[in-house]
């Protein structure tokens, strides 16, 4: 559509450009028929500059150079011979590499100079003509490719968010489940031979962790085959309490505390969420704790998570390495909150995070 009505411009210019060398030829008089053949074939081809811009430009450069050594439009009386050349030159420039285009703009600026050998003042005229509507060009071409550029490394940077948006929802939304397993599975591997029943238990919990993996990673999967995910956690009070009950099923004892008032956005909601679930992995499989306090308050502007375990950090998982840890940073940082982790003066492991309600330069999604 956008081509076609180019087309029907080229046309329209391609007229004018016709009328203009028309009323220029009447000055020299009656004219022959290859004569005012001369005249269509310096307009015509500007019809076609978007299709052929090279052979346009060849077409219209002779026979401007024809009609004016034959006489049969004089250099005064030439603004249609100025307003073709320019707008092929253009063309040009502006649709073909300068590999392609520098030698019909040298054409141009030499016929020019044959012309100067005629007329003086030849040069006033056909050398702006001609430079100055390739350099026109030229620069379009240039900014139009520097905007592709510019499009294509923002596509790229959004592929890279939504791949790391992605891996940290696949993290979340499975680490938790799958750690509460492995621990589990290794107590019923050691007690099965003396405790059958608390290996029993533990097999109950791992059951359980399964069904809950399962569905996460189902919901994870979701995500990337449809815009949205009504299955994904609201992050509301109700959900805080199951991770809290998940923990505590894996053996660490979960105090949650829930304060404030205000109802927080959804989207810092979910961010909350996924902050008290990596936390409580992160306890489950590394801290080697028995109690971890989760206190999360909604204040007038932000919510504030801080949560403290009694284990110990291990080497395995030093502070700041990992996934997880990294995830929580970058959910934090997209709302322009703070995140500190590291131990406890008095033995375990503190996490500190605030959520603003108010994203910065974000859209809202976690």
């Amino acid at each position: 559509m956008i081509r076609a009505r180019w087309q029907v411009v080229d046309a329209a210019a391609a007229v004018a450009t016709l009328a203009a060398c028309w009323f220029a030829a009447q000055e020299a008089g009656r004219l022959s028929w290859w004569q005012w053949l001369l005249v269509y074939a310096v307009a015509a081809p500007v019809a076609v500059r978007g299709r052929w811009p090279v052979l346009a430009g060849v077409v219209t450069l002779a026979a401007s150079a024809a009609v004016l050594a034959d006489g049969v439009i004089p250099p005064y009386a030439a603004p249609g011979l100025c307003v073709a050349v320019a707008l092929t030159q253009y063309s040009a420039a502006a649709g073909l590499p300068p590999s392609r285009s520098v030698p019909l703009l040298a054409a141009g600026l030499g016929g020019g100079a044959v012309l100067a050998l005629l007329w003086s003042e030849a040069p006033l005229v056909a050398v702006p003509a001609v430079a100055v509507p390739w350099l026109v060009g030229w620069v379009v071409r240039h900014r139009r490719h520097l905007a592709e550029r510019i499009a294509d490394e923002r596509a790229a940077r959004a592929v890279t968010q939504e791949r790391l948006r992605i891996a940290r929802d696949m993290h979340d939304a499975v680490a938790h489940s799958l750690s509460m397993i492995a621990m589990k599975a290794s107590v019923a591997r050691h007690v099965a031979g003396v405790r059958p029943e608390e290996s029993l238990t533990a097999l109950e919990v791992i059951e359980t962790a399964s069904r809950e993996a399962l569905v996460e990673m189902r919901r994870a999967v979701g995500l990337l085959r449809t815009d949205e995910d009504p299955a994904v956690p609201l992050g509301s009070d109700d959900d805080l309490r199951a991770l809290a009950d998940r923990a505590e099923h894996a053996g660490v004892r979960v105090e949650l505390t829930l304060a404030g008032e205000r109802t927080a956005p959804a989207g810092v909601r979910l961010v909350v969420y996924r902050i008290v679930q990596e936390t409580l992995t992160n306890v489950i499989r590394h801290a080697k704790a028995t109690r971890c306090t989760v206190t999360v308050e909604a204040g007038a502007d932000s919510v504030t998570v801080r949560a403290v375990d009694d284990g110990t950090v291990t080497v395995a998982a030093p502070v700041g390495a990992g996934h997880g840890l990294r995830g929580m940073r970058e959910r934090v940082t997209a709302y322009g909150g703070t995140l500190h982790a590291g131990p406890h003066p008095d033995g375990g492991f503190t996490v500190v995070a605030r959520v603003p309600y108010t994203p910065s330069g974000q859209d809202g999604q976690p």
